[in-house]
């Protein structure tokens, strides 16, 4: 065997390794995405109520981002919660990125190419927050235009 067919059976065997590996676990888990400082930021006295988790996966289409939804009730007003996200996340390096408050009320935050999170309150008292994770090849900047959906 020459050196050049060599060196192509290593960079095929090194290949298939990292394919496996990859396959069998996640970029992005939900509990990875818990333990960070955005996994448990919630207005203060909040009572958190549910919990969503879902770890990056392939599928058909391509690969779904690893994602943590976390529904909570406070005693607040939705422009108290909207106010406190914005001072903290902007604190924590983030940029209000788009803002909605018709048919679906919600404020959605970036921070680099792949970081998401939203928070949402639809009525006083009841608030929702989405922290997310685009998968690397589907990163852009700013990650809104892969937000919550299928990275194909």
């Amino acid at each position: 065997m020459n050196f050049r067919g060599f060196l192509v059976q290593i960079v095929m065997a090194l290949a298939a390794t990292a394919v496996i590996v990859s396959c069998g676990t996640p970029a992005v888990t939900a509990d990875a995405l818990a333990k960070r400082p955005e996994g448990h930021l919630f207005y203060p006295g909040s009572q958190l109520i549910n919990t969503s988790r879902q770890d990056e996966h392939p599928s058909e289409g391509g690969t779904y981002m690893g994602m943590l939804t976390q529904e909570l009730s406070a005693s607040a007003s939705t422009d108290q919660i909207y106010s406190w996200y914005l001072t903290e996340l902007q604190a924590r390096g983030w940029t209000l990125r788009q803002t909605e408050r018709v048919n679906g009320s919600y404020d959605l935050f970036t921070r680099g190419d792949r970081e998401l999170f939203q928070v949402g309150a639809e009525k006083p008292g009841m608030y929702a927050t989405r922290f997310a994770i685009v998968p690397a090849p589907c990163a852009t900047n700013p990650p809104t235009q892969r937000a919550f959906v299928n990275c194909g």
